[in-house]
C-alpha cells in the first residue's frame, strides 16, 4: 500500500512540505500522475485500493530495480516484501567483485558482441542467445539509468581512475576490463543506494520481516503470496492485482559449504515456492561452485573474490608450485567450473595431513592490495593472515544458482501474473556456468524488464482481469491455518535446524562439485524423506526455521532430480560417470538438454 493511502493523501502531502521544494514538487508530480491513471480510485473499495499494486518478494538489486521502474516510470504502487529487518539484508549485499558496464575506450576492443562471446564461453555453450544479447545490449543503459543518474534512482559512488573517469577492472574469462567496482564490496554499495532509492519513493512500501510461504493462485493466475510475519508469528495474505515478482535469490545456501551468508537467504525460497505451485523451473542442475573460498577449519566459508585472480592472484599447492595451467591454458582466468574442479582436484592430491590448495597475490604491492580489497584483508587479518604476505588456503564452495524459475525476456513465468528476476530466475543467460560479475547486471536488466511489461498494454489488461479475481477471492476468504501452535516451539525450531544440516550434507556429498548417477539416486531418496518431515513440521507450526527447511528440502530435491535427468556433463553439472564434452560439442550438448 502506498504511503499516501496509508496515512491519508492530505496528511502525506502535509508531511512532505518539510522536505526540500524540489523533492516536494517531484512527489506531488508523481502523485498527480498516479491519480490520473486511476480514475476509479475514489469509487473503489478499500480492499481494491490496497491490492492495486505490484508485489515484489525480495529487496535486492532485482527486486529494487523492478520496484523503482514500476513506480517511477509507470506510477504503479509497489510493496516490497523481504525477510530481513532491513532491506540490505539480501544476497546482493554480499557480492564482492563488481557489475559489468562497458569499456568505451576504442583500444580495448570491448563491445556488446565481445561481452556476448565471453558469456557464451563461460556458460559452456549452453546460454540462450536471446538472453545473452538482451543483457549485453541493454546492460550499459540500465546501469546508467538505475545506478549512475541519481534523482529517483541511485547514484552509486563507484571507484574512479586517476583521470576521474569510472575505473574498470578485469575479471576471469572477460576479454576486456569492463567491471565497475567499489573496492571489494560492490554489492554492498549498490544495495545500499538502490534500496534507499526504493524506500524513499512515495509509491513504494518496504515491508520487513516477511517470509513468502506459498503462492496464491486463482483460475491459473497468481494473485498474491501467503506470508509469515517473523515479528508477530502470524500467517498473513498479501494480494496484488498488478502481479507478483519473485526476486528472493537462489539456493546455494542449501549446501554444507557455501559462500552465501547464514540465515534465511539462499535457502531456495523462490524455487520452493514455484515447485509447490507447479511453476516451471529449468537448469537447476547447474549450480556454480566458486573456486576460491577461504578454508579455515570449523568456520563458514568466506568468498575470496574473482577480482583477486583478475588482479593477478596465482593458484599454488602446498609446495608453492603454480598449478593453474595444469587444467586449462588460461589457468586462473579459465571459466569458474573448470577452475573449481582444478582446485578441488589439487586439494585432494596432498599428503592427507596438510592443506594443498592456496591463492597467492603476495607479489602485488601491500598498500595497493589493502586499499583494493579492504573487506577481504580485514577478514583474513582477524585470522592471522595477510593478503600481501600469505598464501591463503582455499576450497570451492557453492556460490550461485544458474538455473531457477523459467522466464521469458520479460521475466514472465509459466503462471500468469507471476514474474521472476535475479538469481531466482532462469533467463538462460548463464547456461551451465555464470560469467563473473553478470549476476548484478542480470538482476538490474530483468528486474527493470518485468516492470516494463507490467506497465505495458498487456500488463494492464492482465491487471484488469486480476482485479475481478481478487474481488471474488477476497469475498471467499482464505484457509490460513491461523492459530496452529506447537507445544514446544524451541524443540520444533531445533529439529528443523538439525534437518537443514542433513539437507546440506546430502547436497554437498552427492549433488555437489563432482556427481555420480548412483550418488544422485541416493540423494533423491534421502531428500524425499527429509522433505516429508519438513512438510509435517511446517504444517504443525509455521516458523522461520520450518519455512526455511521446507524450501531447502524442496529445492534440493528439485536440483537432484534435474541432475539425474541430465546425462551430459557440462558446466556446473559434472558427472564423473558421464563423458564430458568440449566446446566443439556444444550443439550436441544443447540438443541433449
Amino acid at each position: 500500500m502506498i504511503r499516501s493511502i496509508r496515512g491519508g493523501l492530505p496528511s502525506f502531502l502535509a508531511k512532505t512540505k518539510t522536505q526540500s521544494s524540489r523533492r516536494l514538487a517531484a512527489t506531488e508530480s508523481t502523485l498527480r500522475k498516479w491519480r490520473a491513471s486511476h480514475r476509479s480510485f475514489a469509487s473503489s473499495t478499500a480492499e481494491e485500493r490496497k491490492n492495486d499494486r505490484l508485489l515484489v518478494v525480495g529487496s535486492g538489486v532485482a527486486g529494487s530495480a523492478a520496484a523503482l521502474i514500476a513506480a517511477e516510470t509507470y506510477q504503479i504502487p509497489v510493496t516490497v516484501l523481504f525477510a530481513g529487518s532491513i532491506p540490505q539484508d539480501c544476497n546482493s549485499n554480499w557480492a564482492q567483485g563488481g557489475i559489468i558496464y562497458r569499456n568505451y575506450d576504442p583500444a580495448s576492443g570491448d563491445s556488446a558482441d565481445s561481452l556476448a562471446k565471453d558469456i557464451h564461453r563461460a556458460g559452456a555453450g549452453l546460454c540462450d542467445e536471446g538472453a545473452v544479447r538482451k543483457v549485453s545490449e541493454e546492460g550499459p543503459s540500465r546501469v546508467r539509468e538505475l545506478l549512475l543518474t541519481g534523482g529517483p534512482f541511485a547514484n552509486v559512488p563507484f571507484d574512479k581512475a586517476a583521470d576521474g573517469e569510472l575505473a574498470l577492472c578485469l575479471e576471469a574469462s572477460h576479454g576486456a576490463p569492463r567491471i565497475l567496482h567499489y573496492a571489494d564490496h560492490t554489492g554492498m554499495i549498490i544495495t545500499r543506494h538502490i534500496t534507499k532509492a526504493a524506500a524513499n519513493h512515495p509509491l513504494i512500501t518496504m515491508q520487513s520481516d516477511t517470509l513468502a510461504v506459498d503462492i496464491i493462485q486463482e483460475d491459473g493466475v497468481c494473485i498474491g503470496i501467503q506470508t509469515f510475519n517473523r515479528a508477530t508469528g502470524e500467517t498473513e495474505v498479501e494480494l496484488a492485482s498488478r502481479g507478483t515478482v519473485l526476486a528472493s535469490g537462489g539456493l546455494a545456501g542449501i549446501y554444507e559449504h557455501s559462500t552465501n551468508p547464514a540465515g534465511f537467504n539462499a535457502l531456495g525460497s523462490s524455487v520452493g515456492l514455484a515447485t509447490r505451485a507447479g511453476v516451471e523451473t529449468k537448469d537447476l542442475e547447474y549450480v556454480q561452485f566458486h573456486p576460491t573460498s577461504l578454508f579455515i577449519p570449523n568456520e563458514s566459508r568466506f568468498l575470496l573474490s574473482e577480482a583477486l585472480r583478475g588482479e593477478g592472484a596465482i593458484l599454488r599447492n602446498a609446495s608453492g608450485r603454480a598449478f593453474g595451467k595444469d587444467f586449462h591454458p588460461d589457468g586462473e582466468l579459465a571459466p569458474r567450473d573448470i577452475v573449481a574442479r582444478g582446485v578441488f582436484e589439487e586439494s585432494q592430491n596432498g599428503d592427507g595431513t596438510n592443506h594443498n590448495a592456496f591463492l597467492d597475490i603476495s607479489h602485488r604491492d601491500a598498500d595497493w592490495l589493502h586499499a583494493r580489497f579492504p573487506t577481504i584483508q580485514a577478514y583474513v587479518s582477524e585470522r592471522g593472515l595477510d593478503l600481501a604476505k600469505d598464501h591463503l588456503p582455499i576450497i570451492p564452495a557453492a556460490h550461485y544458482t544458474c538455473g531457477g524459475i523459467a522466464t521469458d525476456e520479460h521475466g514472465r513465468t509459466s503462471l500468469k501474473g507471476l514474474y521472476a528476476a535475479g538469481e531466482a530466475a532462469r533467463t538462460g543467460l548463464h547456461g551451465g556456468n555464470r560469467l563473473a560479475s553478470t549476476s548484478l547486471l542480470e538482476a538490474l536488466v530483468y528486474g527493470a524488464s518485468v516492470a516494463d511489461f507490467v506497465g505495458s498494454d498487456m500488463g494492464r489488461e492482465l491487471h484488469s482481469k486480476s482485479t475481478e479475481r481478487l474481488s471474488n477471492r477476497a469475498n471467499a476468504g482464505f484457509d490460513l491455518n491461523v492459530g496452529a501452535t506447537a507445544e514446544n516451539l524451541e524443540t520444533t525450531a531445533m529439529r528443523a535446524t538439525q534437518l537443514l544440516s542433513q539437507v546440506r550434507r546430502v547436497m554437498w556429498d552427492n549433488v555437489g562439485l563432482v556427481r555420480t548417477t548412483s550418488g544422485l539416486a541416493g540423494a533423491i531418496d534421502s531428500l524425499n524423506e527429509l522433505q516429508q518431515e519438513a512438510v509435517e513440521l511446517h504444517e504443525k507450526t509455521p516458523l522461520m526455521e520450518t519455512i526455511g527447511l521446507r524450501d531447502a528440502a524442496c529445492s534440493g530435491q528439485a536440483v537432484a532430480q534435474a541432475a539425474i535427468g541430465n546425462k551430459v556433463s557440462a558446466g556446473g553439472h559434472y558427472l564423473s560417470d558421464a563423458e564430458e564434452f568440449s566446446d566443439d560439442d556444444d550443439e550436441a550438448a544443447v540438443a541433449a538438454r
